[in-house]
């Protein structure tokens, strides 16, 4: 994504960054006065030394050149791209002008999971109180550093929310999911609405600005955390949105921000991230009077949390006809948590596929299950097994998907996955900004590659705003019709 397209409050730098994209916002710019007395100034106010600049600049440099998994990098000229850059970094006057000339020297690799996250991501209580929030550029621009997502509303200090999940259909951001009791669903906001404001702000005119410069695919992925971004803020605050109906009525709201679900854990050098699953059995009665019981199990995150949570939901269900796995909008996370959440639904020993790294190979190999952690008998898992993805399932979440798809344990319903699965480390800067990196490549055991092409669905099922204005999620409908009729032929 440009460097210089649109503010993105830190949470999304570093979650998107690492988890999705690799390749994150720093700073938005407004146009100012470019006369000799903005440069004079400009020049009068450098936060950084030369010496500062480069010591960053070549520390990135010299790791992906050390660590890269293709030692062609990508068919990129990468000692080229230094000697055109550098001389950019060692003029950078602040953090914020450092990190956009890095950015666009990751971004000649044209893959993901490469990103710089700044040091202060780590440390979300310091967003608060911040006093100085813009920075000069060269350009004679002014541009809007990580702390200005803070304002006196709550906007951006914090990840409390309304409680509903957006997904951009036909162009708009229309609502996908409403949580039970959150304040969007006591306000009586449904499925199918489309988000037409953010405060005085038209989502409609931040979709624009994103589709200038990216790929339907990516504006897919992009365009819905920028404004998830911006529906967060501090706990208690309340946020003034703006819908359009099921007859595109307008609906003003003044929603409560409440904390997001489920547990939060510290990863690397990111700030806290909450993880959250949840888990549910349907029964319905098939045309041919069959009773089928379907299982569904969503999360949000491949974090160590999740896995105690997954085992349980699966004991849980065991009995059931099928289960359903939604990962849609799922990130991704610790890679080797797509092993061992596979144990539950593989009854033989198998790989999910091999991370490639320069002169080493790690298979990501899975044993069943034969006992729970708290030592009850589990078999493994026999029944159908339906995964639902969309263009924000990422990193982890297409090594799972991919994996169990070629291995032909499940059954792949939704539409293709965000195409972002490198393995990638995360490494300290000299000041303390942290570069995220791919150091290997993912192959499932069929050599299909997901970066790039992503997870192609076995059965293509787009979401649509007239059959969630009906209430019906059409891509887990479709898996829940296909586990019906698996267990009618059993």
């Amino acid at each position: 994504m440009p460097h210089n397209l649109l503010q993105a409050p830190v949470r999304w730098l570093t979650l998107g960054a690492l988890l999705l994209a690799g390749l994150a916002p720093v700073g938005c710019s407004t146009t100012t006065s470019t006369d000799s007395t903005s440069t004079k100034a400009r020049e009068q106010t450098r936060t950084i030394s030369e010496a500062e600049a480069l010591a960053d600049f070549d520390a990135a440099w010299q790791l992906v050149y050390d660590t890269h998994f293709d030692t062609t990098f990508n068919g990129v000229d990468w000692e080229g791209v230094r000697d055109e850059l550098r001389p950019a970094a060692a003029d950078a006057h602040n953090r914020n002008e450092l990190r956009m000339i890095l950015q666009d020297m990751l971004s000649r690799l044209n893959q993901s999971h490469f990103g710089i996250i700044p040091a202060d991501a780590a440390e979300p209580d310091q967003h608060a109180g911040a006093d100085s929030s813009h920075e000069n550029t060269d350009s004679g621009e002014t541009t809007v550093s990580s702390t200005d997502a803070v304002v006196p509303n709550g906007d951006g200090d914090g990840d409390a929310e309304p409680g509903i999940d957006l997904r951009l259909i036909d162009g708009q951001a229309v609502v996908s999911s409403v949580r039970a009791d959150s304040p969007a669903d006591l306000a009586g906001v449904k499925t199918g609405w489309v988000l037409k404001k953010v405060r005085d702000v038209e989502v409609a005119g931040l979709i624009d600005r994103l589709r200038e410069t990216l790929s339907e695919n990516e504006l897919r992925i992009y365009s819905v955390r920028v404004i998830n971004d911006r529906l967060q803020g501090s706990e208690g605050s309340t946020i003034a949105l703006t819908f359009l109906n099921g007859v595109d009525g307008e609906v003003p709201m003044e929603l409560e921000r409440v904390a997001a679900p489920g547990e939060y854990v510290k990863f690397g050098n990111l700030p806290p991230l909450s993880t959250h699953l949840e888990w549910s059995r349907e029964s319905f009665t098939t045309e041919t009077g069959d009773e089928v019981q379907v299982g569904i199990i969503k999360f949000n995150i491949f974090m160590i949390p999740i896995a105690p949570k997954f085992e349980r939901a699966m004991y849980e269900l065991r009995d059931c006809d099928g289960i359903i796995i939604d990962l849609r909008g799922n990130p991704g996370g610790v890679g080797a948590l797509s092993s061992s959440i596979s144990r539950f639904i593989m009854s033989e020993k198998g790989s999910l596929g091999t991370m490639k790294m320069r002169g080493a190979e790690l298979s990501f190999n899975v044993e069943p299950v034969v006992v729970t952690t708290w030592g009850e008998p589990l078999k493994p898992f026999t029944g159908p097994v339906a995964i639902v993805q969309d263009a924000g399932s990422a990193s982890t979440s297409e090594v799972f998907a991919g994996g169990l798809q070629s291995l032909g344990r499940v059954k792949v319903f939704g539409t293709r996955s965000a195409g972002m699965a490198l393995p990638a480390a995360m490494d300290k800067l000299p000041s303390g900004d942290v570069l995220l990196h791919a150091i290997a490549d993912f192959v499932t055991t069929t050599g299909a590659r997901m970066e790039h092409d992503g997870v192609i669905p076995d059965v293509e099922v787009k979401q649509t705003r007239e059959a969630l204005l009906k209430g019906i999620d059409a891509p887990e409908q479709a898996a829940k019709d296909w586990i019906a009729s698996e267990s009618s032929a059993r």
